[in-house]
């Protein structure tokens, strides 16, 4: 399971309807803008659902039954629209610090053609100190854990092609766990 895109600070998303279905062309129009709680909203939520977890664990540790298997938690990360540019590396560290400590893995989501500037971090220049950025607060935020967290990289899927070769070639420099290259495009 994925949650978000989560921002670092609370963020309503787009004018309403930003959602469409185009039956015929079997395709949704998808201009949500990140609508979400804020990354501490959503570090609360997923804190309480990390102790019903630890509690519920504890109470089956006496049943003969075999526990339910977990579930994987993945928390996608994003820019908020009113931060600017370069404050960008800023904004994902908060929502990094928060979010990591639930997370099985952390999307650092630069794909969004709704959040204005936002596929601007894509750009290798811009992405290397990001991802070395929340990778390094990642490290941070889980320090008591036994692994580290892996981070994928999610991209445009209408990049060109030199620049997703630079992407992936800068995934492996920073021992980024993988890239998502589906996503919105506005073509």
């Amino acid at each position: 399971v994925e949650v978000g895109t989560v921002t670092g600070e609370p963020q309503g998303g787009n004018p309403r309807p930003r959602l469409a279905r185009l039956p015929l062309d079997r395709a949704v129009v998808n201009r949500m803008g990140f609508n979400n709680d804020g990354a501490e909203a959503v570090a609360r939520r997923l804190a309480a659902r990390a102790a019903r977890l630890a509690h519920g664990r504890g109470e089956r540790q006496g049943l003969s039954h075999r526990p339910r298997p977990s579930v994987v938690l993945g928390v996608n990360i994003g820019k908020t629209k009113v931060v600017p540019e370069d404050a960008a590396i800023g904004d994902y560290e908060k929502s990094t610090g928060l979010l990591a400590p639930y997370a099985d893995y952390l999307v650092v989501n630069v794909s969004s053609p709704n959040t204005p500037g936002l596929r601007d971090l894509q750009a290798v220049a811009k992405l290397e100190p990001l991802l070395r950025a929340v990778r390094r607060r990642a490290d941070e935020a889980t320090a008591d854990r036994d692994r580290r967290v892996p981070l994928l990289v999610k991209i445009a899927p209408d990049l060109s092609d030199d620049d997703v070769l630079a992407v992936a070639d800068l995934a492996g420099a920073t021992r980024a766990g993988g890239i998502v290259a589906t996503k919105t495009t506005p073509r």
